[in-house]
Parts: structure tokens; C-alpha cells; sequence
């Protein structure tokens, strides 16, 4: 894996995933809105959406601009409070809409933060200090395309947090909230578990760090097919995809450029669009 981080505290690409690529099937709310994401400056260049649709096609083996997203509801289908922090895997909608979260951190290929500037749709990187703090730039540059939410995946990536005691759960996400602010000025309000395993202590330690929230997944992208949770094997609107930050040693050679056209194929393909979950949740 290079440098100090190891399988151990990495897991293999499935078990950053759950079992079987699973996240537990989880839905919850709350109260309480969350922050807006930052919006960006789009510059027009011949589509409706502001992306270059030929540069797209070309960059990206024939791929095409996703098409705008509804306007968010007025009311968020999933409210959160720091009280009473919710889990949740999915957003209640109807419309064709996903949402793109990518975990870790440990790649950091300098295309990919072109890739977010010509899609130029939103995603939200949920970041372990372990995997950035070789280069935490790298995230600095991807939340400056206006693109990018950051949130919490605690400092060390432990891939079992319930066996951990209560004051250490706390620890990794109190203290890479910490971090985050420092070296982001963001203060996340959503907390991803590792692995997707939790207990009624992390709802604890979540609550306790300020954070509103938890959030889970229905779908996890691998190398080149998506995991399912449902035989039915296909998205349904509201669904939030996990993907993680990896290179060409954790996807048999392959870039994580090229795994994202991958993804971004499947979401097409199926008819959806790609949606900020902030302005959900």
C-alpha cells in the first residue's frame, strides 16, 4: 500500500464495503437542516449544463455531461439533529437521482480533480487522516472546485469500531473533526463508520464530536461492477453509491479515473443523474 498505511488498517476493498460490499440497510431521520454545499462558477461552452459535452466524450470513453439534478425539496426528506444523530443509507426521493460518496483517501491521482472539474458534479469525500496526511492538499484541491464536500471517516480507519471502548470510538471522530477543520476550515456533520460497522456507542461518539448524522450506503462500486443490495441489481432514486479513493495496486493496474468512468457509466446507463447529498440531508 505504501507508507505507513497497511492492509490491516486499510481492510480489502470489500471490507471497506461491509460484508459482501453491504452497508446495513438503515434509514433514519431526525431534525435539523444541514450546510449547503458551496456552489461553483460554471462557465457555458455549448451545453445546457455548462460542460463541454465534446471534451467529455473524448476525455472520457464517450461518456456525456449528467443532466442537472431537480431542484432539492423544500423540506429535506432526511433531517438530522446533533441530539439525535440519524443513520441512514438512502434519500427518500422519486426522482432519478444518486449520490456519489468516496471514502478514505488513500489515492490521490492529480486527474481525477480534472475529472470533477469537467463533470462538475457533486460529490462528498468522507476522509480518514490516516490515508491524507501524507497530502492534505490534494483534498484541499478537490474542495476548491466548488464541487466537494468533505466529511468524517474518523482518524485511523478502524474497520471495527465496536470493539473499540468508548473513549477511543470518541477519539477518531472528535479528533479528525479537528483536523478537518484545521486543515480544511470545514466541520462536517456527517460521520461514515468504517466498514459501515457501529454500535449505540458511536451514535455516542458521533453525538458527543457534534456531528448529526451517520451515513451508510446501498451500492458500492468496485474495480468495474457495482455491488447490489437488492437481486433486483439496479438503482432506485435516492440511493447513495460507495466508492473509495484507490489506484492501480489496490484495482488490478487500473486508475481511479478509470474506475469513475466506470461508475459514472453505470449511473448513465440506468437513466440517473448524480445529486448533492447535502442538500438532502
Amino acid at each position: 500500500m505504501g507508507g505507513a498505511v497497511g492492509l490491516a488498517a486499510l481492510g480489502s476493498f470489500a471490507a471497506c464495503s461491509g460484508p459482501s460490499g453491504r452497508s446495513p440497510d438503515v434509514a433514519g431521520s431526525s431534525a435539523g437542516p444541514g450546510p449547503a454545499r458551496a456552489g461553483a462558477a460554471r462557465t457555458a461552452t455549448g451545453t445546457g449544463s455548462g460542460v463541454d459535452a465534446e471534451l467529455i466524450a473524448r476525455r472520457y470513453r464517450g461518456l456525456r455531461p449528467f443532466a442537472p439534478p431537480p431542484a432539492p425539496p423544500a423540506v429535506r426528506p432526511v433531517t438530522l439533529s446533533s441530539a439525535h444523530p440519524g443513520v441512514f443509507s438512502r434519500v427518500p426521493v422519486s426522482g432519478k437521482v444518486v449520490f456519489v460518496t468516496i471514502d478514505d483517501g488513500l489515492e490521490k491521482e492529480p486527474a481525477f480533480i480534472q475529472m470533477v472539474k469537467d463533470f462538475q458534479v457533486p460529490l462528498t469525500i468522507c476522509l480518514a487522516d490516516l490515508f491524507i496526511r501524507d497530502d492534505y492538499a490534494y483534498f484541499a484541491q478537490l474542495k476548491e472546485t466548488g464541487y466537494v464536500s468533505i466529511q468524517n471517516h474518523t482518524v485511523t480507519h478502524p474497520l471495527d469500531m465496536p470493539s473499540l471502548p468508548a473513549a477511543r470510538q470518541l477519539e477518531e471522530v472528535a479528533g479528525q473533526q479537528d483536523k478537518l477543520r484545521r486543515e480544511y476550515g470545514t466541520t462536517p456533520y456527517i460521520f461514515r463508520p468504517p466498514g459501515g460497522s457501529y454500535d449505540a456507542t458511536t451514535i455516542d461518539a458521533v453525538r458527543s464530536a457534534g456531528l448529526r448524522g451517520m451515513m451508510l450506503w446501498r451500492e458500492a462500486m468496485q474495480i468495474s461492477d457495482m455491488q447490489y443490495q437488492t437481486p433486483r441489481h439496479a438503482l432506485r432514486p435516492g440511493d447513495i453509491i460507495l466508492t473509495h479513493f484507490r489506484g492501480p495496486a489496490q484495482l488490478h493496474g487500473e486508475t481511479m479515473v478509470q474506475m469513475m468512468i466506470r461508475l459514472y457509466r453505470h449511473i448513465q446507463d440506468q437513466g440517473f443523474t448524480v445529486a448533492d447529498i447535502t442538500k438532502y440531508v
